[in-house]
């Protein structure tokens, strides 16, 4: 669903397509698609939903404004918890010849290759049950070096991640992450 003021939705329930009670916005961010202006959201989840299908995580669970089905009183989305659920403990590769859970990746810092900060890990991009991309929330000093607007996620490959312990380190340099968005993302701005 096309979300003009991303904002308003902050604050406001979320319930699945089932009608069970997911929490509430806690936070938005914009996407890296400007052709339809999509959102991120961070959903605060309610006690029983954390515990009986987010492993107990009090993390935020992101959902892309695509899941978003209606909005009134409520947000209501066009996905089941099962649906979401299945993402947030869906096990990804986490470097070479490692795993982890989905959950694990979400809020650490991101780095390049060569240990230079690149921003947050916050949410992923799927398609028909396959990860196409994770959300990469910029460090604001990359956002004001690079002439991007804050507040914004962009687009980290899946096959982008070398590593993962505290921190989740790339095999690319910023240089290549820089040129991967401009050539594919935000033609708009400098970098």
């Amino acid at each position: 669903m096309k979300i003009n003021n991303p904002h308003e939705l902050v604050g406001k329930v979320v319930v699945d397509t089932q009608g069970n009670t997911i929490g509430k916005i806690d936070k938005t961010w914009k996407s890296w698609n400007d052709e339809h202006p999509g959102f991120f959201f961070g959903i605060c989840p309610q006690q029983n939903t954390r515990d009986t299908w987010f492993r107990g995580t009090t993390k935020l669970v992101p959902i892309y404004s695509d899941y978003i089905q209606q909005v009134a009183e409520q947000v209501t989305l066009n996905k089941s918890m099962d649906q979401l659920a299945r993402f947030w403990n869906k096990v990804v590769p986490c470097g070479q010849n490692h795993t982890c859970p989905t959950d694990e990746l979400v809020e650490k810092p991101i780095y390049d290759k060569n240990h230079s900060r690149v921003g947050t890990f916050y949410a992923w991009v799927e398609n028909d049950g396959d990860f196409r991309n994770y959300g990469c929330f910029l460090d604001p000093f990359l956002c004001e070096t690079w002439n991007m607007p804050n507040n914004t996620m962009m687009p980290m490959p899946t096959d982008y991640i070398f590593d993962v312990s505290d921190t989740v380190t790339l095999t690319k340099t910023l240089d290549e992450l820089r040129n991967y968005w401009q050539q594919n993302f935000n033609q708009q701005h400098r970098y």
